[in-house]
């Protein structure tokens, strides 16, 4: 296949790279008198209650983020399904927010609490749940019926055939309607779409692995199809990626739909009075999008070989390290340092093999460290070991890097996730940046539950794009800050 750049989507990256200049010549103001819903509701179609989550696997968090899968079996059922969904995308806990109204704080990290991404079921063969499509409503713990009957074929013919999606028995698709976040980071908030999603993935495949259910991030389907498949427009609201849950190789395979689903239109309230269009955003969506299950198929990559899995830290249960989670606002400097072993033990597990259809981590890790016994604090990279760049106290540059954000170097360690976009482009083609972006979410995701099974905290943070990239003389991209520390 001729490998075409993601031209749009790079150019779409230089004009939302933010800089001193741009953040102090912004002039952008909140409305909060019309903040968007933060959920989708459709007023026609009644919930379905979902039953109480299965109980706790307590697989051990690290484990579980590696995508160890816990000894004996569960049945995937509607329990089960309650497990991974209210745990992977639910509501924790409930605050007053500035503009007077409830902000809903769920079990991921989301940039500005706002999130933008919605969650659809597609069922084949689950006890309790029939064959369909349903949209999750994490407010109501509830379930929506858009589509009966069996959507796995259709599902498979978007997905190009994909093994893992013709032989799960369930499917969770993510989605994004951009607006949620554009109306606080404008244009930017294209890229909030991707690492939102991939701290969802994170959980989702850590949850997955702790029940014994093989689960993998599958990025590459046909746009069109899907957003047909969901009854979305591709413009206001778009399918993001899929999560196969519970394939195995055995498993028998559904066959791919010989025709596209027919269109649905079920009506889902406004999610503000106003809403406003990126084009610039929704040009780069445009250009690395894919069509037809033949350019699916060339894209789509098989996972590397899985290796030995790292040396066991912090041995807390995933679903007690979820729930405790959260975006710490504070470090104390003097109190935040982290033991060495920690903190390897933190990359190694977070950086491990990723069940994906892109086929490698496309994420690289910089790292500041600022007070991590037994390491000298300074600049590093990381990469299945760590390499000193150069020695000396740098929290005010971290600081700095960050927005001058004091987050950014009151941790113990400021970790910069990196992509070099040309060199994804050169081997995955268009996709690539969608592709480059989720990575950095799903390791971000992993990284926030590696820390807070180690009773750390960790916060996601964003960034000066090129004064980062300066920083660590390199050709790759930002495309995540995580802080960590006590």
């Amino acid at each position: 296949m001729a490998v075409q750049p993601p031209a749009a989507a790079l150019e779409y990256h230089e004009l939302t790279k933010h800089s001193p200049a741009s953040v102090r010549a912004t002039t952008h103001r909140l409305d909060f008198a019309d903040q968007p819903r933060p959920f989708k509701i459709y007023p026609d179609l009644d919930p379905i209650p979902l039953p109480d989550p299965a109980g706790d696997t307590k697989h051990p968090a690290p484990a579980a983020v590696t995508e160890q899968l816990a000894d004996g079996t569960r049945p995937l059922d509607a329990g089960e399904l309650a497990r991974l969904l209210t745990l992977a995308a639910g509501i924790r806990r409930v605050f007053r927010g500035p503009g007077g109204g409830p902000i809903y704080l769920r079990s991921y990290a989301c940039a500005g609490a706002l999130y933008p991404n919605e969650v659809y079921l597609a069922c084949t063969d689950v006890d309790g749940i029939p064959p369909g499509l349903y949209h999750y409503s994490p407010i109501e713990d509830a379930l929506r019926q858009l589509r009966s009957g069996d959507p796995r074929p259709y599902l498979v013919r978007a997905a190009g055939g994909r093994n893992s999606v013709a032989s799960a028995p369930a499917c969770i698709i993510l989605s994004g309607i951009m607006w949620r976040t554009a109306w606080k980071y404008r244009a930017r908030g294209y890229r909030h779409l991707w690492w939102d999603s991939g701290m969802i993935l994170a959980n989702l495949l850590a949850l997955s692995a702790g029940g014994s259910h093989h689960c993998e991030a599958v990025a590459g389907f046909d746009d069109e199809e899907l957003n047909l498949l969901l009854g979305v427009d591709g413009r206001t609201e778009m399918g993001l990626c899929l999560a196969p849950v519970g394939f195995t190789s055995g498993a028998p395979a559904a066959q791919s739909a010989t025709a596209a689903p027919k269109a649905i239109n079920h009506t889902s309230l406004r999610i503000s009075h106003f809403s406003r269009h990126y084009e610039e955003a929704l040009q780069a969506h445009a250009d690395t999008s894919l069509s037809g299950s033949q350019e699916v198929r060339l894209w789509q990559r098989d996972p590397p070989s899985r290796p030995a899995p790292p040396a066991p830290i912090c041995p807390v249960g995933i679903e007690k390290v979820i729930r405790r989670r959260g975006s710490k606002r504070v470090f104390e400097p003097d109190r935040s340092a982290m033991s060495l072993e920690q903190f390897r033990g933190i990359l190694d597990h977070a950086t491990h093999h990723l069940a994906c259809d892109w086929g490698e981590q496309l994420t690289r890790v910089g790292a500041i460290v600022h007070s991590v016994e037994g390491l000298e604090p300074g600049a590093y990279r990381y990469a299945g070991g760590l390499e000193l760049i150069e020695q000396g106290e740098m929290r005010d540059k971290a600081k700095f890097l960050c927005l001058e954000q004091a987050l950014g170097g009151d941790g113990a360690a400021t970790l910069f996730l990196l992509a070099d976009l040309d060199e994804a482009a050169g081997s995955l083609g268009r996709r690539s940046y969608r592709a480059a972006q989720l990575n950095a979410g799903i390791l971000g995701g992993r990284l926030y539950l590696c820390a807070y099974s180690c009773r750390l905290g960790a916060t996601g943070l964003t960034f000066y794009d090129d004064e980062v990239r300066r920083f660590f003389s390199t050709t790759a991209e930002p495309m995540l800050v995580i802080a960590m520390g006590r």
